[in-house]
């Protein structure tokens, strides 16, 4: 009964590091090397749990030991970290396995078949052994980029295989992390990972997938980058069934590379009053910035958010000069991301009268298009 109230407490929590103290006495009475590993990261020394780690590969790794780096060997691009967090996910990429208290704590699996090391296992089996092991009973963040062919392959199969036996503590799962060449890679169908009714975040860069229907209870941030937003996943992302959501963001894209989706199609997201833990909202990316500004200012869905992020897509003066106009209805906001937009310092001038933080940097010149100004998103590609 022990074990099971211990496991149920890690369940419950899968970051309270107690709760992982009690296990390490438990599972050092049972003689489980797991016990002692729990101990020295705990402490912080890293060398010597690495070490412990090493010397006891056979029991807490097992059949994992020879893919314990991942056969992928591009550096990426991701839109999605801050300069730090890039340079965190470098040091890491390489890592299949990253270990916190005792056990795996994060998973990232990515197989290109460009890589300079063979390709000995399939993504998917490599995942099948991940969830069978006792060590990665508690994972709490899986991530996965490439599955063979980037280009040709997709990543149904891990997310088939995901959906039926990812651990009860799966919090994060993050789909195209770090991709180059958006446009080029292919997810396949996400609607089985709704299942993982234990999901907190959901990552996504990829130029194609299909979300269907989202029903994620506990579903606290969301992020999907795209070059072409469909319309269908518009439609998705606006009739979620996300009640807990208090961070989203959706990046549209361009209609050259299947950026269909319209303000029109995202019209009702803006409308909905039943996001009320909403806090940070982005329509990022879009070719329709100005026209999206017009009807956010006066929609339901900005009462609750104070932190909005309008970059990397065509909003210009006019853009500016809707939400300055407006800014009674921006009163909560305190934090407004347009940068990577199409802004004069008479813009940027303007967007000083908000009262908010507002970051204006990198911003573009239209091209010329026989004398008439050209807009572009800045994820197409």
């Amino acid at each position: 009964m022990r074990d099971e109230e211990l496991r149920a407490a890690v369940i419950a929590d899968p970051n309270n590091a107690h709760a992982f103290t009690v296990l390490a006495d438990l599972l050092t009475e049972q003689g489980d090397p797991r016990g002692e590993l729990i101990r020295l990261q705990q402490s912080g020394n890293a060398e010597e749990a690495a070490q412990y780690l090493k010397r006891h590969e056979g029991v807490l790794l097992g059949p994992l030991a020879p893919h314990q780096r991942t056969q992928d060997d591009s550096d990426g691009y991701s839109s999605l970290r801050t300069a730090a967090q890039a340079s965190r996910w470098k040091e890491t990429r390489r890592e299949a396995f990253l270990w916190r208290n005792g056990f795996i704590h994060r998973v990232r699996l990515s197989a290109n078949i460009h890589c300079r090391e063979p390709i000995t296992q399939s993504v998917a089996e490599i995942l099948d052994l991940v969830l069978a092991h006792r060590s990665g009973q508690f994972v709490v963040e899986f991530a996965f980029q490439s599955n063979g062919d980037p280009t040709e392959g997709d990543l149904q199969d891990i997310i088939e295989l995901l959906s039926r036996r990812a651990p009860e503590t799966t919090q994060k799962i993050t789909l195209g992390d770090n991709v180059d060449q958006i446009s080029w890679h292919t997810v396949g169908n996400v609607e089985p990972l709704w299942r993982v009714t234990s999901l907190r975040e959901f990552e996504m860069e990829s130029g194609s997938f299909t979300l269907g229907d989202i029903v994620a209870p506990a579903l606290k941030r969301a992020v999907i980058v795209t070059g072409g937003l469909t319309r269908a996943n518009g439609a998705s992302i606006a009739e979620a069934a996300i009640p807990a959501i208090e961070h989203l963001e959706v990046y549209v894209g361009d209609p050259e590379y299947g950026g269909d989706c319209t303000l029109d199609d995202l019209a009702p997201l803006l409308q909905r009053t039943d996001l009320t833990q909403l806090r940070t909202l982005g329509l990022e990316n879009a070719m329709f910035t100005d026209d999206l500004v017009r009807m956010l200012v006066a929609a339901p869905i900005l009462k609750t958010v104070t932190s909005l992020n309008l970059s990397q897509g065509t909003l210009t003066d006019e853009g500016a000069r809707i939400l300055v106009a407006s800014k009674g209805a921006l009163e909560r906001i305190t934090d407004l991301d347009v940068s990577q937009s199409f802004l004069t310092p008479d813009g940027i001038e303007l967007l000083s009268e908000l009262g908010a933080e507002v970051d204006v940097s990198d911003q573009e010149e239209p091209w010329d298009d026989d004398g008439t100004p050209g807009y572009f998103v800045n994820i197409a590609e």
